[in-house]
Protein backbone atom coordinates (compact mmCIF):
# COMPACT_ATOMS: atom_id res chain seq x y z
CA UNK A 1 0.00 0.00 0.00
CA UNK A 2 0.94 3.65 -0.14
CA UNK A 3 3.13 4.98 2.67
CA UNK A 4 2.54 8.23 4.54
CA UNK A 5 5.55 9.75 2.79
CA UNK A 6 4.12 8.89 -0.63
CA UNK A 7 0.75 10.40 0.33
CA UNK A 8 2.52 13.58 1.47
CA UNK A 9 4.43 13.75 -1.82
CA UNK A 10 1.23 13.31 -3.86
CA UNK A 11 -0.59 15.95 -1.82
CA UNK A 12 2.36 18.33 -2.20
CA UNK A 13 2.22 17.93 -5.98
CA UNK A 14 -1.54 18.58 -6.02
CA UNK A 15 -1.16 21.68 -3.84
CA UNK A 16 1.69 22.94 -6.07
CA UNK A 17 -0.41 22.49 -9.21
CA UNK A 18 -3.42 24.12 -7.57
CA UNK A 19 -1.34 27.17 -6.59
CA UNK A 20 0.21 27.61 -10.04
CA UNK A 21 -3.22 27.17 -11.60
CA UNK A 22 -4.47 30.06 -9.45
CA UNK A 23 -1.80 32.36 -10.91
CA UNK A 24 -2.70 31.36 -14.46
CA UNK A 25 -0.02 28.77 -15.21
CA UNK A 26 -1.84 25.70 -16.48
CA UNK A 27 1.29 23.62 -17.08
CA UNK A 28 4.65 24.40 -15.47
CA UNK A 29 6.64 22.52 -18.13
CA UNK A 30 4.99 24.35 -21.00
CA UNK A 31 5.25 27.65 -19.12
CA UNK A 32 8.99 27.23 -18.54
CA UNK A 33 10.01 25.70 -21.86
CA UNK A 34 7.25 26.53 -24.36
CA UNK A 35 7.14 22.83 -25.21
CA UNK A 36 4.28 20.52 -24.31
CA UNK A 37 5.04 17.37 -22.36
CA UNK A 38 3.87 13.83 -23.11
CA UNK A 39 0.98 14.25 -20.67
CA UNK A 40 -0.29 17.46 -22.22
CA UNK A 41 -4.08 17.37 -22.42
CA UNK A 42 -4.63 14.75 -19.71
CA UNK A 43 -6.38 17.15 -17.33
CA UNK A 44 -8.67 18.41 -20.07
CA UNK A 45 -9.33 14.83 -21.17
CA UNK A 46 -10.43 13.82 -17.68
CA UNK A 47 -12.60 16.91 -17.35
CA UNK A 48 -14.25 15.81 -20.60
CA UNK A 49 -14.78 12.31 -19.20
CA UNK A 50 -16.53 13.83 -16.19
CA UNK A 51 -18.90 15.49 -18.66
CA UNK A 52 -19.26 12.12 -20.47
CA UNK A 53 -17.74 13.70 -23.59
CA UNK A 54 -15.43 10.86 -24.63
CA UNK A 55 -14.81 12.24 -28.10
CA UNK A 56 -13.25 15.38 -26.61
CA UNK A 57 -11.38 13.27 -24.06
CA UNK A 58 -9.69 11.28 -26.84
CA UNK A 59 -8.95 14.51 -28.69
CA UNK A 60 -7.25 16.09 -25.68
CA UNK A 61 -5.21 12.95 -24.94
CA UNK A 62 -5.88 9.52 -26.48
CA UNK A 63 -4.20 7.70 -23.58
CA UNK A 64 -6.20 9.32 -20.77
CA UNK A 65 -7.66 5.92 -19.90
CA UNK A 66 -4.21 4.50 -19.06
CA UNK A 67 -3.97 6.71 -15.99
CA UNK A 68 -6.31 4.50 -13.96
CA UNK A 69 -4.48 1.19 -14.55
CA UNK A 70 -1.15 2.99 -13.97
CA UNK A 71 -2.39 4.40 -10.66
CA UNK A 72 -3.66 0.97 -9.60
CA UNK A 73 -0.34 -0.58 -10.55
CA UNK A 74 1.53 1.96 -8.44
CA UNK A 75 -0.80 1.54 -5.47
CA UNK A 76 -0.63 -2.26 -5.50
CA UNK A 77 2.88 -2.71 -6.88
CA UNK A 78 3.95 -4.90 -3.95
CA UNK A 79 1.15 -7.38 -4.72
CA UNK A 80 1.79 -7.53 -8.49
CA UNK A 81 4.40 -9.87 -9.97
CA UNK A 82 7.51 -7.84 -10.73
CA UNK A 83 7.73 -9.05 -14.33
CA UNK A 84 4.13 -8.00 -15.04
CA UNK A 85 4.66 -4.65 -13.31
CA UNK A 86 7.82 -3.97 -15.35
CA UNK A 87 6.10 -4.95 -18.62
CA UNK A 88 3.23 -2.59 -17.86
CA UNK A 89 5.59 0.28 -17.05
CA UNK A 90 7.49 -0.29 -20.33
CA UNK A 91 4.18 -0.43 -22.23
CA UNK A 92 3.00 2.77 -20.51
CA UNK A 93 6.19 4.71 -21.23
CA UNK A 94 6.51 3.51 -24.83
CA UNK A 95 2.83 4.29 -25.47
CA UNK A 96 3.14 7.82 -24.11
CA UNK A 97 6.36 8.52 -26.04
CA UNK A 98 4.87 7.17 -29.28
CA UNK A 99 1.64 9.15 -28.94
CA UNK A 100 3.63 12.25 -27.93
CA UNK A 101 5.82 12.06 -31.03
CA UNK A 102 2.82 11.46 -33.30
CA UNK A 103 0.97 14.39 -31.75
CA UNK A 104 4.05 16.62 -31.86
CA UNK A 105 5.17 15.92 -35.42
CA UNK A 106 2.45 13.95 -37.18
CA UNK A 107 -0.79 15.73 -36.46
CA UNK A 108 -2.11 19.22 -36.67
CA UNK A 109 -3.62 19.91 -33.29
CA UNK A 110 -3.25 22.78 -30.90
CA UNK A 111 -2.84 20.61 -27.81
CA UNK A 112 0.81 19.59 -28.19
CA UNK A 113 3.03 22.48 -29.24
CA UNK A 114 6.71 23.20 -29.76
CA UNK A 115 7.23 26.93 -29.19
CA UNK A 116 10.42 27.38 -27.16
CA UNK A 117 10.35 31.13 -27.84
CA UNK A 118 7.13 31.31 -25.79
CA UNK A 119 8.80 29.72 -22.77
CA UNK A 120 9.81 31.63 -19.66
CA UNK A 121 13.37 30.28 -19.78
CA UNK A 122 13.86 31.49 -23.35
CA UNK A 123 12.52 34.91 -22.46
CA UNK A 124 15.00 35.20 -19.57
CA UNK A 125 18.00 34.30 -21.75
CA UNK A 126 16.79 36.42 -24.67
CA UNK A 127 16.33 39.45 -22.42
CA UNK A 128 19.79 38.96 -20.90
CA UNK A 129 21.41 39.15 -24.33
CA UNK A 130 19.71 42.47 -25.21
Amino acid sequence: MITKGEIKAILTIFVFYFIIELVGITCPIKFLTGISCAGCGLSRAWLSVLKLDFQSAFYFHPLFWLVIPAALMLIFYKKIPKKFFNCFIYFFVISFITVYLIRMFGSKNDIVVFNPKNGFIYSIFFNLNN
